[in-house]
């Protein structure tokens, strides 16, 4: 027996006597950790999958005690990067839900995904600022800021964030409010990389039962002129209409829609509280310019929101990357159809802008440390889930859009978007100030470098 496996029996043994979950050898078939994005390999040395507060701390102590790193893994949908030795601690076996109506707040524990949230707080009545797929996991999202479908409207997700249970590097759980480690609360409220190990977090709910919402298509070189059209429209359009717009290259397979199979499309993408009639007529300009297919706008129950951008839910590799914009107009638009336009031969999937501003640009929510508030636009943009052309063709093709976008952009990306290519190394996403607090928060909660932050 080598030195190596007489350590990893002693850290199992260890691990297996304090934590009441599972705990696994990096090396064993059980061990693989998947999220959304399957190209991300993980290779950590230890498995935990905490089922309590409690496990969360004995693993941390038990890190401390080897020296080992933590990362932290729920739902693994945020990994651009893979995990690299050390104790990968999922929280995904942290969940539920519990409400207080009279203060209209909810507590959300670690693992929980938005769907489970919605499942508990609509039939109250109540809505929680979810982003726009609800299959992402709750922590995460605010963690980063948190950018969903009403985001004009209702701002940043890590506004309405009040509470955290917070495991620190020394194992132990720190509540957090805004009258316990404030500093702490400002930094979860989109600070996102190592911050302990947040085992819960309080957020309020909104009194909403009802929002405007749907999406709707153009095709082929249809696409291309919605585009153009959209780029004309978000100059005037209302702070209270959340909308942005995808252009995507379909498959041919049955699960997408006939008339949308293996098509060219741009994908509108609108949610608003305002009612229908107001919000049809503020975006008739886009629904008028050119023959539209699969038009859902409707007034929907909020538990629907995540049928505005009905996002992928199912496992897939890709490579993305992303920018903030401080202008998206039509010199913006020819920009990026010239690498992602109909005609084009481009491996990329999917490339995205969303509208910003309004509600997010308010900075009245309280202490913070977002990222992105400055930003009129953000593009997005994914390459197809083909491994065998993420070595060169769409790494190509993801930095000639950002360079093509280069004109309009503010040189850096949101938190919760920095994908696998992206302008700026992961902490300059931060305003010099924002950095600073976050570096002294991160030594308080974590003197010893305990939890792995991104390269």
């Amino acid at each position: 027996m080598t030195a190596h496996e007489t350590t990893q029996d002693v850290v199992l043994a260890a691990l297996g006597q304090s934590v009441t979950g599972r705990v696994l050898a990096g090396t064993d078939p059980d061990a693989r950790l998947s999220g959304m994005n399957v190209a991300v390999e993980h290779h950590p040395d230890y498995v935990v999958h905490a089922t309590s507060p409690e496990d969360v701390q004995a693993t941390v102590r038990t890190a401390k005690l080897f020296g080992l790193p933590v990362t932290v893994f729920s739902t693994g949908h945020g990994f651009a990067r893979g995990i690299d030795g050390g104790i990968a601690l999922s929280t995904a076996g942290l969940t539920g839900v519990e409400v207080d109506e009279p203060a209209r707040t909810a507590r959300i524990a670690a693992g929980t995904r938005w769907r489970d949230v919605l499942d508990v707080v609509t039939p109250l009545g109540l809505a929680a600022v979810t982003g726009s797929s609800p299959d992402v996991g709750a922590v995460g999202f605010l963690l980063g800021g948190g950018i969903g479908p009403l985001a004009r409207e209702v701002g940043f997700g890590s506004s309405y964030l009040v509470e955290a249970d917070v495991v620190a590097g020394d194992g132990e759980l720190i509540h957090v409010d805004e009258a316990h480690h404030p500093e702490v609360l400002r930094a979860l409220r989109g600070g996102k990389w190592g911050l302990g190990v947040v085992t819960s977090v309080t957020v309020r709910l909104l009194n909403l039962e009802t929002v405007t919402g749907g999406n709707f298509f153009a095709l082929g070189d249809d696409a291309a002129t919605l585009f153009r059209t959209y780029a004309d429209w978000v100059a005037t359009a209302p702070s209270d209409i959340t909308t942005s717009v995808a252009l995507l290259r379909l498959p041919p397979l049955e699960l997408v829609p006939e008339p949308l199979r293996g098509q060219y499309v741009a994908n509108v993408r609108v949610a608003s509280t305002r009612p229908l009639s107001e919000v049809l007529r503020a975006i008739a300009p886009l629904r008028t310019t050119v023959p539209i297919v699969m038009d859902s706008i409707a007034e929907i129950p909020y538990a629907q929101i995540g049928g505005v951008h009905a996002d992928p839910t199912d496992p897939m590799p890709f490579l993305d990357g992303s920018t903030l914009l401080h202008t998206f107009e039509p010199r913006t638009a020819d920009a990026v159809l010239e690498f992602a336009g109909p005609q084009t031969q481009t491996p990329l999937m999917m490339t995205e802008i969303r509208h910003l501003g309004g509600a997010l640009a308010d900075g009245t929510h309280g202490p913070d440390s977002v990222t992105g508030r400055d930003a009129a636009f953000a593009l997005f943009t994914i390459g197809l889930p083909v491994p065998e052309l993420f070595a060169e063709a769409v790494p190509a093709a993801i930095n000639g859009l950002l360079e093509a976008a280069r004109p309009w952009s503010l040189g850096r990306t949101q938190a919760n978007f920095a994908g696998a290519i992206s302008e700026a190394a992961p902490f300059d996403l931060w305003s010099p100030s924002d950095q600073a607090h976050l570096a002294t928060v991160r030594r308080e909660l974590d003197p010893d470098g305990r939890f792995a932050l991104p390269a």
